[in-house]
């Protein structure tokens, strides 16, 4: 009953939403973000966590809170972005920078690893690669409620010509399509737990998946950095693409398998750093390490 009350008040809200002008309703969805920051005190006091572990000294109180505040009312505006996009938008509102570092990779035909940070409005993104390259997937994870997953996959798939992968069963269609030729995004910047190496990220521990790295090492799939930003105008974003990795391969695999996660680790944070406040990782807690890690098992870096 709980999930069918969830998923009707979020019918109701994206219903109204897209009746509103869309300029009002993209404030509506800021003042939502930043008021709901009331509400969510742990997470708000795990951001403030975050940002001193990451910066320690260099941000002071007052950067601190401004950085969670302009964060708050950025998802929220990102949020009513994602629910009132349509088709006509993604043509007309979201360009691609560098798009021929992806073209050259796909050339190789040994399929592309595009990996993405929870940063900017990353749901918009997708809508906007799907449009410019064909027969490609995203990797993603189901929610909890099944009647607003089913709805916004639903959703999606009217936008999003990408193959909806879930994260339950992903190893074979990923490795599927890699072998077709064909790209797989995957977001890369959430704490891996038990399932991750220990890289570092803002000069910290942060476990991280180590699957991009070893999709890369078993299939020769070039792996190329993304992300979206805000462009100059209104309702305007750019995706960029990096240049593709190098591909670190000594043929000691545990080594490789954490050289080439640093890598991207490190590409992450500097573009974090650049603009902290469009990164959803600070209410997530990105530096946690399970029992089952300890000082011995993690290896010192620098």
């Amino acid at each position: 009953m709980k999930q069918l009350i969830e998923y009707t008040l979020l019918r109701f809200f994206c219903s109204t939403i897209k009746a509103l002008p869309v300029s009002f309703s993209l404030s509506v969805g800021k003042c939502i973000g930043i008021f709901s920051a009331r509400f969510m005190k742990e997470r708000v006091k795990l951001a403030y966590t975050n940002l001193q572990h990451a910066f320690e000294d260099r941000l002071t109180h007052y950067q601190r809170m401004e950085i969670i505040h302009d964060l708050f009312g950025f998802l929220g505006e990102a949020f009513v972005e994602s629910v009132i996009v349509t088709q006509k938008d993604v043509g007309e509102n979201i360009s691609i920078a560098n798009l021929e570092h992806l073209s050259e990779a796909l050339k190789l035909k040994k399929g592309v690893i595009i990996l993405g940070p929870h940063f900017g409005p990353w749901e918009l993104a997708s809508y906007a690669l799907g449009s410019h390259i064909s027969d490609a997937a995203t990797i993603y994870k189901p929610l909890k409620n099944r009647y607003i997953n089913n709805y916004l996959i639903k959703t999606r798939k009217k936008l999003v010509h990408l193959e909806l992968i879930s994260d339950k069963k992903a190893l074979r269609p990923v490795l599927g399509k890699l072998r077709q030729g064909n790209a797989v995004v995957i977001l890369f910047d959430q704490n891996a737990g038990k399932n991750g190496i220990p890289a570092t990220f803002f000069g910290k521990t942060a476990l991280t998946y180590p699957t991009p790295a070893a999709l890369t090492l078993q299939t020769g799939s070039p792996v190329i950095p993304a992300h979206i930003e805000k462009d100059n105008g209104f309702r305007k974003f750019r995706i960029v693409f990096g240049k593709p990795f190098p591909l670190i391969n000594t043929g000691n695999r545990e080594r490789d398998l954490l050289a080439n996660t640093q890598q991207y680790n490190d590409y992450f944070e500097n573009l974090v750093r650049i603009d902290p406040a469009r990164w959803f990782g600070w209410l997530h807690n990105r530096w946690k390490i399970p029992r089952r890690f300890n000082a011995s098992s993690i290896p010192a870096h620098g």
